[in-house]
């Protein structure tokens, strides 16, 4: 099992270097969003590969995820043409000279993340053989009742984006009227879904590390927080207004 972590470490470290490399070039930070996507999947088929049908069906679930989520935020955020997220920009005025240096690390440890959240699923992949059942079942609804919020927000978002009418205005469109970060939220519903998956498993309760830190980081760290102060400072008093009357994650009815 330790071997199959250092291969992945190796993995993952020298696709992210490639990125860096690729992002000097095109001038587009946002291309490790779409890297840390790929990341997962490809960590999740090296670990399940052999390890039985049901793991492979995890891993496969997996890849659905990062197939639609890498493919929306490449066309999004990376492609040639489209401008630089707002949050890198911000980080070339933060860092400056040492943008470069800084975003190495940061692409690095955007691997390393992937890996530590793919690792914790080891136990799972280590159950060879075993059925899919109860637990598998009721996990894949979860998922797909995740995967389709997620897609559907995603959907709704780039489509107010795209109409010239509504620039610099702020979404409320479907489950955004609900809801001011429903791709979080049903982001977080998926991978509570990967960890029920898994729980016939021996030491399977090291899943639920994933979804449990995904979770916080959504709320407390690289979701929520950047996300929010980006369209505060590009929205104003017309995001504080959104602020005050909808629900910051779990969908809700606005408040008057």
């Amino acid at each position: 099992m330790l071997s199959l972590v250092w291969g992945g470490l190796i993995l993952v470290s020298t696709w992210m270097f490639f990125l860096w490399m690729v992002q000097r070039q095109t001038g587009n930070a946002a291309i490790v969003d779409v890297g840390w996507t790929v990341s997962l999947p490809a960590l999740h088929l090296y670990f399940a590969w052999g390890s039985g049908a049901r793991n492979l069906v995890l891993a496969g679930l997996i890849l659905l995820w990062g197939v639609r989520l890498g493919g929306y935020l490449f066309w999004t955020r990376a492609r040639p043409g489209v401008p630089e997220e707002g949050r890198y920009q911000q980080l070339r005025v933060e860092w400056g000279q040492h943008f470069q240096r800084n975003l190495f690390w940061f692409y690095q440890a955007q691997g390393w993340a992937a890996l530590l959240l793919a690792a914790c699923f080891l136990p799972v992949y280590a159950d060879c053989g075993r059925a899919f059942g109860l637990w598998e079942l009721l996990g894949t609804l979860v998922f797909l009742i995740g995967w389709r919020g997620v897609a559907l927000a995603d959907a709704q978002l780039h489509r107010f984006k795209s109409d010239p009418r509504n620039h610099g205005q702020v979404c409320q469109l479907g489950l955004w009227n609900y809801s001011r970060h429903p791709n979080y939220f049903f982001e977080s519903v998926l991978w509570f879904g990967w960890a029920l998956y898994g729980q016939a498993s021996p030491g399977a309760g090291w899943t639920w590390l994933a979804p449990l830190t995904i979770l916080h980081l959504v709320l407390n760290v690289t979701g929520i927080p950047p996300t929010e102060a980006q369209s505060v400072r590009s929205k104003g008093d017309l995001y504080r207004r959104y602020q005050a009357t909808t629900s910051a994650f779990v969908p809700w009815f606005k408040k008057s």
